[in-house]
């Protein structure tokens, strides 16, 4: 009963004591010491290492354990003394976010005698936690990325094949994994991508928590990736680095021709350079350290004009400059202060929105995107058993002159081909004078870390804390300088030269054929935005307990508040939700030699910020369309985009501008049809886990852990019967959604998630990851272009109520198996150090459906009876019931792309010149050059097509026939057909690099050199 009031006790104190957001920035060191194998108190432990500002002591308690906290990532010598004792030295490396150990059996003796040993054990083994560590080391010897992304893709669990090749963790959305550097949260705040708020050559350590994760964790549902960056050091050291890649250095893929036809694209032979710079030491001995860095990235690439005959092509230029600040300081010999800033200077030239420009005036010329990320980050040892810690992060990004320059109509105002269907014309895309969009965060707490031990009870390593997330967005999305846009549907716009004149890109121009239809829209802002605001405020406690030396429990507990306000301000967000993480590991022989574990966690996301906007209109446009009555403008085609938009101006003029409402002929008001009645909950998943490891010998470890996810609280849109219908200042009829969280959908992961290596020689090192899992369900929860987005099975439900509108089947992130499986072996020579290295991937083929849309609607025409559905739904009294629905003619994800295979190969060679290294680091990527087929069209053809057209039965030849969804099974070839692309590479996927954008990346070739000291 005492320890259990001593326990309570200290639980209130430290949640009294935790006052601001902890970062996890540093590791822990923890071991047993032993005489005879039986546990020994009051031996001193001492650690020090090249990472740590003096040294560090303390002792074993009553069960000879002992545990160093808050301590930062490297390479540490443990010293054990005791009086009449052998001292004995061990070496071990203390990973980022993990937990490392060193234990020592201690001998009697009566001669001054140590003993030295190098301890191997990996952290990975150590903890319930699912975790994998990738070090610079390791990045810098393979053949991949050095980014965030990079080393993230080597761990198991993790799979690349989200939206746009994002990175997705054990089944969850792409915006569900939690990317953290020195403390600092960088996702970006819409789609939950990563900012590259990092320089390659600055970063220490990678570790990336798959499963099992602690309760000091939160606001994500996939996973956690931190990294962190160097901080100087008593011994001066840094490096000097320039990266080579060259469009023309990636092969032609050729099978994409053979599919599509046509010849590759010429290429321009631009070398491409990536200068990164770093520069670490002390200013004090022990005291106080610095760490700069830098990367300058001056991208060229090739655009071309979009139709443009002849092909014009024009150079967009990403200039993209990093720098850090880091200073390491020790206020005392127990308090330390890190402070660390990294800034973003990133102008752009010549960007084309969709690469869809028509002609050169459309084109950006000039924007910036300023990203930076400022972190403090404080420890202190109050005693040998209480540690507290504190930090603070604010990141900014913001969209600076992106859009035009010019707010009248005719050098203000862009247009759209609507008569062919794509491309932009007239001025940029978005508004460039008009105030940036700004997309920030913070976060800010502490924590505190209490050591307990007892007799009865083991020891504890408990963490209690708080924190409180934040992210803003400041967005007033002018779509135009003028606050007009064209949209022509007559004829196709024709561009060209003037005549008499040779096309060049400078003289290059649109010639639009105005007509009577055609679309003048005014897109104002009717309110602007106040800003939105989603906060999190959290409160932890996390136990990690070793009862003896075969079993210690994770036992954690985190309690997440939400409050958010949308761009309106007002509370869209107001919940709460507690997150159970248990954890259990058994050590079977108390040796350290073979784990099993097992755990239970559940993980509560924030509030995406799509989602909790949705009902607002505050910084977002309305549209009034304005038909053009007049007669045709440019019809001759000898007036430009410029001198067209004049005269559209004066004719709108004349008929009243904005008063002429007889030609209004549509209109919208934003936040109209969308509302969030109530509060919104965070997205949840409860995940189950049990796992064996093992030191299989003293340089070889294996891993292994099965996982089981399951989603709840999915974002869902919801429009029916019961949600009312609104006429908006047109007179326009809408029926009204509601967005809410709904437990009517499945999405369910199962996996085997495996990892190990194996040092047989010193200068011989294997490794791999391998994951065999299912992702199944149906909810596709995110976009490329949108990120989150809510279900729509409750939107119209009437319409959508049969199994093949939305059934359960494989997901698109779904990937059987992925391997990756690497080798380095170093060869030192008279003439310098070789190193070769090869990286082997595997990755099974992706899912995709058969679906197309038809039309379940009863209503009959006589002149066209085969587009309509004789026997489907009557409307029950929606405004605006959908004239489509989807429907899937396949499995969900019954088919799949082709299996990806690819071997990558590495040379390093190092020339030691006295305290200065030289390097030189060519890669091979694909050398093989596979060429897999990782994306395809897919259109399906309905009777909602003119162009399908039966292929079988009686009435082959005409079009296909309509067919009940609740009643009937459709047959191919009669009511639907497959596109004549279906399946195979899309056209429009050809790169400027020659290779296509359906297939895995071509053999590609590219080389960095420089020195370190």
């Amino acid at each position: 009963m005492n320890f259990v009031k001593r326990f309570a006790v200290v639980l209130a104190v430290l949640t009294l004591v935790s006052v601001a957001a902890s970062a996890q920035t540093n590791g822990a060191l923890t071991g047993t010491v032993t005489l005879g194998g039986s546990p020994l108190p009051g031996a001193t432990i001492t650690i020090s290492s090249p990472a740590l500002q003096g040294v560090r002591t303390t002792n074993s308690d009553v069960n000879g354990n002992y545990n160093l906290g808050a301590l930062p990532p490297g390479d540490y010598t443990v010293k054990f003394d005791m009086e009449s004792m052998q001292t004995v030295t061990k070496t071990v490396h203390l990973t980022l976010a993990g937990t490392s150990r060193a234990d020592a059996d201690m001998r009697l003796t009566a001669v001054a005698e140590a003993i030295t040993v190098t301890a191997t054990a990996p952290a990975v083994l150590e903890t319930t936690e699912i975790q994998t560590n990738i070090g610079q080391a390791l990045l810098q010897e393979l053949p991949i990325a050095r980014t965030l992304v990079g080393a993230t893709t080597l761990a198991p669990g993790v799979n690349t094949n989200g939206p746009n090749g994002a990175v997705t963790i054990n089944g969850a959305p792409s915006y569900e994994t939690l990317f953290m550097v020195n403390g600092a949260v960088v996702n970006e705040n819409l789609r939950g991508q990563p900012h590259n708020l990092f320089i390659e050559d600055a970063i220490q350590e990678t570790t990336v928590l798959s499963g099992a994760v602690s309760a000091e964790y939160g606001r994500f549902t996939g996973g956690v990736v931190n990294a962190i960056t160097k901080s100087g050091g008593n011994e001066f050291s840094g490096s000097f680095r320039d990266s080579l890649t060259n469009a023309k250095w990636t092969a032609i893929n050729d099978q994409f021709f053979k599919v599509n036809g046509g010849t590759a694209p010429t290429r321009t032979n631009v070398t491409n350079k990536v200068y990164e710079g770093t520069l670490g030491g002390r200013i004090i001995r022990d005291r106080l350290w610095f760490f700069l860095a830098g990367r300058q990235a001056k991208v060229s690439s090739t655009g071309t004009l979009f139709r443009s005959n002849p092909q014009l092509a024009f150079v967009p230029v990403d200039d993209n400059k990093r720098y850090e600040g880091k200073l390491t300081g020790q206020i005392t010999a127990k308090h330390t202060l890190i402070a660390s800033y990294l800034d973003i200077k990133n102008p752009q030239t010549n960007n084309c929105f969709g690469n869809r420009c028509l002609e050169p005036s459309n084109i950006d010329i000039s924007r910036e995107l300023p990203n930076n990320f400022k972190t403090i980050h404080y420890n202190g040892i109050l005693t040998n058993s209480l540690l507290v810690e504190g930090s603070y992060s604010k990141k900014y990004f913001a969209f600076k002159g992106s859009g035009g320059d010019f707010s009248d109509f005719a050098h203000g105002t862009w247009g759209f081909d609507g008569a062919s269907g794509s491309g932009y014309y007239g001025a940029p895309i978005f508004c460039g004078f008009c105030t940036p969009e700004q997309r920030n965060n913070k976060l800010y707490g502490a924590k505190a870390t209490y050591y307990l031990a007892s007799k009865s009870f083991g020891t504890h390593n408990i963490v209690t804390g708080y924190d409180q997330w934040a992210e803003q967005r400041v967005a007033n999305n002018f779509q135009s300088g003028s606050n007009f846009e064209v949209y022509t549907y007559g004829f196709a716009v024709k561009c060209g030269a003037p005549a008499g004149q040779t096309v060049t890109l400078a003289n290059y121009t649109c010639f639009p054929h105005i007509t009577s239809g055609d679309i003048i829209q005014y897109t104002p802002i009717p309110e602007l935005t106040k800003g939105s605001n989603f906060r999190t405020d959290s409160v932890y406690v996390n136990d990690k307990w070793d009862l003896n030396n075969h079993v210690n429990f994770n036992l954690g507990l985190r309690y997440d508040k939400n409050d958010g306000k949308d761009s309106a301000g007002r509370k869209v967000a107001n919940d709460s939700a507690v997150s159970p993480r248990l954890g259990v590991n058994y050590d079977v022989t108390g040796t350290g030699r073979y784990h099993l574990d097992a755990s239970y966690s559940r993980y509560v996301s924030r509030i995406a910020e799509t989602i909790g906007g949705a009902g607002s209109g505050a910084g977002n446009p309305a549209y009034i369309d304005f038909e053009y009555r007049g007669p045709d403008i440019n019809a001759d085609g000898t007036l430009n985009t410029v001198q067209a938009f004049t005269a559209l101006n004066n004719y709108f003029l004349a008929q009243g501008g904005l008063n002429a409402t007889d030609l209004v002929v549509g209109g919208g008001v934003p936040g109209l049809t969308t509302h969030i009645n109530g509060s919104l909950k965070s997205p949840h998943v409860d995940e189950s886990s049990v796992g064996f490891g093992s030191q299989l010998t003293k340089n070889a470890y294996f891993r292994a852990d099965y996982i089981h996810r399951k989603w709840s609280d999915f974002y869902s849109q919801r429009r029916d019967l019961t949600t009312g219908k609104v006429t908006d200042s047109f007179g326009n009829k809408f029926d009204v959604a509601e967005v809410e969280n709904s437990n009517q959908y499945t999405r369910k992961y199962d996996g085997i998630d495996m990892q190990g290596a194996y040092r047989p020689w010193q200068r011989v090192s294997f490794g791999a990851s391998y994951t065999y899992s299912k992702l199944k369900g149906n909810v596709i929860a995110e976009t490329g272009g949108s990120g989150p987005v809510t279900e729509t099975a409750s939107v119209y439900p009437q319409y959508k109520a049969f199994a093949q509108n939305n059934p359960i089947g494989y997901l698109l992130s779904d990937s059987r198996n992925r391997l990756r499986a690497w080798a380095s072996y170093d060869l030192p020579t008279p003439i310098g150090t070789f190193n070769f290295s090869a990286l082997q991937r595997f990755d099974s083929g992706t899912p995709f459906s058969i679906v197309g849309t038809i039309d379940d609607r009863q209503r009959l025409t006589s002149s066209n009876p085969s587009l309509v559905c004789k026997t489907c739904v009557v409307n029950p009294g929606y405004n605006t019931p959908p004239t489509s629905v989807n429907y899937y003619f396949s499995g969900r994800g019954a088919l799949r792309y082709d299996d990806v295979t690819a071997t990558d190969l590495a040379l390093n060679y190092e020339l030691h010149l006295s305290r200065v290294t030289l390097y030189v680091h060519p890669e091979a990527l694909n050398v093989f050059n596979r060429q897999a087929l990782i994306a395809s069209d897919t259109t399906v053809l309905t009777a909602r097509n003119s162009t399908c057209i039966q292929s079988t039965g009686a009435n082959s030849g005409k079009r296909c026939q309509a067919f009940d969804p609740f009643t009937e099974t459709p047959v191919q070839g009669v009511n639907y057909q497959l596109g004549s692309k279906f399946g195979k590479p899309r056209t429009a996927s050809v790169g400027p690099n020659g290779g296509a954008g359906d297939y895995q990346l071509p053999r590609t070739y590219r080389v960095g050199f420089g020195l370190r000291f």
